[in-house]
């Protein structure tokens, strides 16, 4: 009889699984009762000591809780006569952080400009760094917490005012036949020659009489005001400007934007012509 390689080969590994079985039968029966007593006696010590050492555990786990109760108390309780001794309450100082985290995250934004729109944008920075000097009037700045949140929103506006040009403004050189009247109200400058006021009040240091300028000179072109600049409007005197909140706020201050502009207006402070850039002292 044949048989195919398919059933010799069954027929191999079902012999070799018997033999196995046999063997590791054979090998079970050798192992005297003895043996088995200490094998058993053996683990039976590893699990009491495991069960030991996880009731340890637990016990350790246990004083740890409790200690770190007793702390987080103490803490709580010095925390509660810190708040007490500056006249506050936790809602005021959580609501304080986020204040200042509010103005952090302006001062993000406003740093993320650039040069050109932080110039533009120089109320804003003012009325930042006015808010951060209204919040450390309150007696909640002095915890650490806040005066490290007070000491970044600071850096950074540091960072911004550096970064903030002074002033905007471009150059046009002088050519032959320019005369102010004429390079005011060029299109590319103001596309109005009564703004030749702007140039000469601007370029005074190089203007001595604005009917004598000469070619190759460079001149400013006032684009934009500064935080310390004044563009005179029609009907401005001095009194109502410095009267404007963004100059001084205050009308009787007109002779200290008198005496900063004295070159520009001359002898007589009641004559002020638009388009003239004042300076503003601080």
């Amino acid at each position: 009889m044949k048989f195919s390689s398919k059933v010799l080969l069954i027929l191999t590994l079902a012999l070799s699984f018997t033999m196995l079985s046999g063997s590791y039968a054979t090998a079970q029966e050798k192992m005297s009762m003895d043996e088995y007593n200490a094998q058993l006696k053996d683990w039976q010590t590893r699990e009491a000591n495991a069960k030991k050492a996880v009731e340890e555990c637990a016990s350790s786990v246990a004083a740890l809780k409790t200690e770190i109760a007793g702390i987080t108390a103490e803490s709580d309780k010095i925390w509660g006569e810190i708040l007490k001794m500056i006249g506050t309450d936790q809602a005021s100082v959580d609501a304080y952080r986020n204040m200042l985290k509010a103005l952090d995250s302006q001062a993000d934004g406003l740093l993320a400009l650039s040069p050109e729109e932080l110039f533009k944008r120089s109320d804003e920075v003012a009325a930042l760094e006015a808010k951060l000097a209204e919040a450390k009037k309150n007696k909640i700045s002095v915890l650490t917490e806040m005066q490290n949140l007070i000491a970044s929103i600071e850096g950074k506006i540091t960072q911004i005012k550096n970064k903030m040009p002074k002033a905007m403004y471009d150059n046009y050189t002088v050519v032959v036949g320019d005369y102010l009247w004429k390079i005011a109200g060029k299109k590319d400058i103001y596309a109005n020659p009564y703004q030749w006021m702007r140039i000469y009040s601007y370029n005074k240091d190089q203007i001595k009489d604005p009917d004598l300028i000469y070619p190759k000179q460079i001149f400013k072109i006032h684009r934009e005001c500064g935080p310390d600049e004044y563009l005179v409007a029609k009907g401005d005197y001095l009194k109502k400007i410095a009267s404007n909140p963004k100059v001084f706020g205050d009308p009787t201050k007109w002779t200290k934007l008198y005496e900063k502009n004295k070159a520009i207006i001359g002898s007589d402070p009641t004559r002020l012509y638009p388009y003239t850039v004042l300076v503003i002292p601080r």
